[in-house]
């Protein structure tokens, strides 16, 4: 199932990649297309806009590239005996995919939620092991299997 999962959240990372991508192109011909004319002011201003709108996508191809990369460092063959990046944690309330955020998945279908070591429940379940009991938002979570 973690093989599965992580061809999912790939998918999914490859996905925003390209979109980012595709508008940092699309910002950057809007900002070369505009040319000076007499309107000064509004040459500047859909200059400033274009530029803007190149920095937020580019900020957003930075964070997708960031979870690319750690999702390139997970072995969906590996094993955990501690909760950390790439495990698949069942507990009482729910499966987690540690890895990055991207919320409910279903795979074969079950529904799992794929979070981020950054994310609450992410602290939350790092370095716990089968057996131990967490509590997160006034719940107590049972850790049932870790692999």
């Amino acid at each position: 199932m973690k093989k599965e999962l992580l061809q999912l959240v790939k998918a999914k990372v490859d996905q925003r990649l390209t979109e980012a991508k595709k508008a940092m192109t699309a910002a950057q011909n809007a900002a070369n297309e505009d040319t000076k004319s007499s309107a000064g002011d509004k040459f500047e201003t859909s200059r400033a806009m274009a530029h803007n709108d190149l920095n937020l996508y580019s900020r957003q191809w930075r964070e997708a590239k960031l979870d690319w990369d750690i999702l390139e460092g997970i072995n969906p063959e590996r094993n955990f005996v501690l909760a950390g990046n790439g495990a698949l944690v069942k507990t009482n309330i729910g499966t987690f995919f540690l890895s990055v955020s991207m919320g409910v998945l279903t795979v074969d279908g079950q529904r799992v939620m794929a979070a981020s070591l950054a994310s609450p429940m992410g602290e939350a379940l790092q370095g716990k092991q089968e057996g131990n009991k967490v509590e997160f938002r006034g719940k107590k979570i049972k850790i049932l299997e870790i692999t």
